[in-house]
C-alpha cells in the first residue's frame, strides 16, 4: 500500500519554486478568473485547456492579489472568488488510512490534508467547503460534490464532517 506522501508526489504536477521568484511587478493583463473558473481575456473565454493550464501554473495570490508570476516578470490578475473548482473526488487508500483526493475543473488531482485543508467560506450569502491550494490559491467546492459529501459525511456535536488523511474536515 502507499504512502501519503507517495500518493501526493504522484498527483502533484512540478512545483514552480515561487518563493525565489522576485520578478519586478509589471501591470496588469486584462485576464478574469469568472465565479465559474473560467478564464477570459480581455471579455473573451480562453477555451484552449492548455493554455488555461499553463497560465494556472504560475498563478498565485499574495495578499488580496492575483498574480501571474515567472522568475521576469510578476502581472496582476483579477479573481472573481476562487481560480479553481472542485468537480469531482475519490478516495484513495494509504497506510495513513482514506484519503479525500479532489479534482478540479483543469483535471489537476489534490488531497485534502492538514497541508491542503478544507476551510469555509462565505460564498454568496452561504457557507461553502474551499480546498486551500499551495501559493495562496483555493478552489471551491461545486454543490454537486457537497451534496455527495453530504451523504458520505460523519457528524458530532461541531457538525457535519468529512474524514481524509486521518483528520476531520467540516463541511458547514
Amino acid at each position: 500500500m502507499i504512502s501519503l506522501s507517495e500518493l501526493s508526489k504522484q498527483l502533484s504536477e512540478p512545483s514552480k519554486p515561487f518563493d525565489s521568484w522576485q520578478p519586478n511587478h509589471c501591470g496588469e493583463l486584462p485576464i478574469v478568473i469568472n465565479h465559474e473558473g473560467k478564464w477570459f481575456y480581455d471579455g473573451s473565454e480562453i477555451t484552449r485547456p492548455a493554455m488555461v493550464k499553463l497560465f494556472a501554473s504560475v498563478l498565485c495570490k499574495e495578499g488580496e492579489q492575483f498574480y501571474l508570476k515567472t522568475p521576469v516578470e510578476k502581472i496582476t490578475i483579477t479573481v472573481d472568488d476562487a481560480p479553481f473548482i472542485i468537480v469531482d473526488w475519490r478516495f484513495e487508500n494509504t497506510v495513513q488510512g482514506q484519503v479525500l483526493c479532489c479534482i478540479d475543473n483543469l483535471a489537476r488531482q489534490w488531497l485534502v490534508s492538514a497541508q491542503q485543508p478544507l476551510v469555509i467560506k462565505d460564498y454568496k450569502g452561504s457557507k461553502v467547503p474551499y480546498l486551500k491550494l499551495p501559493y495562496g490559491c483555493s478552489a471551491r467546492v461545486a454543490r454537486s460534490v457537497f451534496y455527495q459529501w453530504a451523504e458520505k459525511a460523519e457528524s458530532d456535536k461541531l457538525g457535519y464532517f468529512i474524514k481524509s488523511a486521518g483528520k476531520q474536515f467540516y463541511l458547514s
